[in-house]
């Protein structure tokens, strides 16, 4: 099976989306009651905030990269239109 760059894309946004509801931060939240602090920051904060940066790079690795997202491609001059009297 071959994967194109907007299955990838979709799929990393679906599963991060995933991963910051519940069920799955109930059961991170178990594991913060018995480990409040990460490297000295708490541990639900830091779930959260992994899984939100993961989409934003999804975002930008996919404005970059996906030619779906290319704006350079819609190359058309721009055409003046003369509005309908009312």
């Amino acid at each position: 099976m071959r994967f194109n760059g907007k299955t990838i894309f979709f799929s990393v946004l679906i599963f991060s989306i995933i991963m910051v509801n519940p069920p799955v931060v109930f059961w991170v939240n178990d594991y913060c009651v018995t480990h409040p602090l990460t490297f000295g920051w708490p541990t639900l904060y830091l779930w959260l905030e992994f899984w939100f940066v993961v989409m934003i790079v999804d975002f930008i690795v996919a404005a970059l990269k996906l030619k779906a997202w290319n704006c350079s491609q819609d190359a058309k001059e721009i055409e003046q239109v003369s509005r309908p009297e009312f």
